[in-house]
């Protein structure tokens, strides 16, 4: 039971850690001009995420 808490937690940490790294990229996106008008960032995130599941099956 302790070493599946210890994934549990280690897992948790790793996509916390991904989630802050996403978020830096994002902000250095933004500070260098680097965006996306609202509706092309929809588009460009549909396309993404279509791809991703794709590439999961």
């Amino acid at each position: 039971m302790a070493y599946a808490l210890q994934d549990e937690k280690a897992n948790e940490t790793i996509n916390y850690e991904k989630m802050l790294k996403m978020l830096d990229r994002g902000i250095d996106d933004m500070e260098a001009g680097r965006e996306l008008p609202l509706t092309e960032a929809f588009v460009k995130i549909t396309e993404l995420r279509n791809r991703r599941r794709n590439a999961e099956v």
